[in-house]
């Protein structure tokens, strides 16, 4: 039994020993790595913030999209529902035999906004925006007639106020055929009150003029300057975007036209593809990398480079003065309405710049 005693309070010396010496280890550590955090530089980050206390508020219309698998998304829609006329949560595909994909519907979503008294226009996408999905659809009539009726029906069947179609990589030669869904859906949607609304971009596949007869709202994705795929820069500069608008307005009405604003920027390496940030992660990349922060007046993008293993790399992205800057663009063009995107991207000094109108 001595032998037995003796071999049990050896084990546990050790097991303790073993112990204390890792609580030791994990103590110094922490120290290090505290000492180490705390004597890197931080980023300079006093241009930016210059830059955001020279911001004031401006009443200004906004739709906004919520992505439905993003807590962040939906807990800041919830956050500042006070700032949002519409909003259209990412909650359907519609697919190449035109049936319409559930992505997540929410019903306490549903009931927060009507509720709160927002207008809730669910957006519908071609199913992970596939060229030959979408070519399907606008051209097969049997495929185009079952997802407008399925869009109809789930509108009427959730009491929706409406609808936002973002079909996008439409093939050129599918121009005409994406208004005439347009028309079709617009006439049926329309026959029971509800909202028609579109996300186009800017290039001629979107037949703007005529799109505008069909839709109550034409939301311009003002954003893609530059791009994942393209060379560093800013994502909607300010030059860009006054030609565009004024483009625009030759063709849409200034009361259906609604200016779409990025929340999000990009990180780009010395080789590849961008990756994208919301201002949060680039404030942190900013940090840890210990750099400055400039902000561009040209563009009106906040800017920084940054030197990682891999390289040299270049970041662009929004901070609350460049919403506040295109709000006041779109003003000066009589636009009374923008549309962001994404909700849970943004500076949270973004909404101290919007004021909803009342009425």
């Amino acid at each position: 039994m001595q032998g037995v005693n003796r071999f049990f309070l050896t084990t546990r010396s050790k097991i303790l020993l073993t112990l204390s010496f890792v609580i030791a280890v994990t103590v110094i550590t922490v120290m290090l790595l505290h000492l180490y955090w705390k004597s890197r530089p931080k980023a300079d980050l006093s241009e930016i913030e210059k830059a955001n206390n020279m911001t004031e508020p401006i009443k200004i219309k906004v739709f906004g999209w919520v992505v439905h698998s993003s807590s962040t998304s939906v807990n800041n829609f919830y956050k500042y529902h006070d700032k949002f006329v519409w909003v259209s949560p990412t909650w359907y595909y519609v697919d190449g035999n035109g049936g319409l994909i559930d992505r997540g519907v929410k019903s306490d979503f549903i009931k927060n906004c009507r509720e709160w008294g927002i207008k809730l226009i669910p957006l519908v996408a071609n199913y992970e925006f596939s060229r030959e999905i979408i070519h399907r659809i606008l051209t097969i009539p049997e495929v185009r007639e079952k997802a407008i009726e399925n869009i109809v029906k789930e509108v009427l069947e959730k009491e929706y106020d409406g609808i936002n179609i973002d079909f996008e990589n439409i093939p050129s030669e599918d121009r005409d055929h994406l208004t005439e869904f347009m028309r079709l859906l617009y006439e049926k949607m329309h026959a029971h009150g509800k909202l028609v609304t579109q996300a186009v971009g800017a290039g001629y596949v979107y037949d703007h003029e005529n799109l505008a007869k069909y839709n109550d709202l034409i939301i311009i994705m003002a954003y893609g300057y530059h791009w994942s795929g393209s060379a560093p820069g800013p994502i909607a500069p300010l030059y860009w975007l006054n030609d565009l608008i004024d483009n625009l307005l030759r063709k849409v009405p200034k009361e259906k036209l609604v200016l779409g604003v990025p929340l999000y920027g990009f990180d780009w390496p010395p080789q590849g593809r961008a990756s994208a940030v919301t201002y949060e992660d680039a404030i942190w990349i900013a940090n840890h990398y210990g750099v400055k922060v400039t902000f561009d007046w040209k563009s009106g993008e906040a800017t920084f480079k940054y030197k990682a293993v891999d390289g040299v790399h270049e970041v662009w992205f929004q901070i609350a003065k460049s919403i506040e800057l295109r709000i006041k663009l779109a003003k000066e063009k009589g636009l009374d309405k923008i549309a962001v995107w994404r909700v849970g991207q943004e500076d949270p000094k973004t909404w101290s710049v919007i004021i909803r109108p009342e009425g």
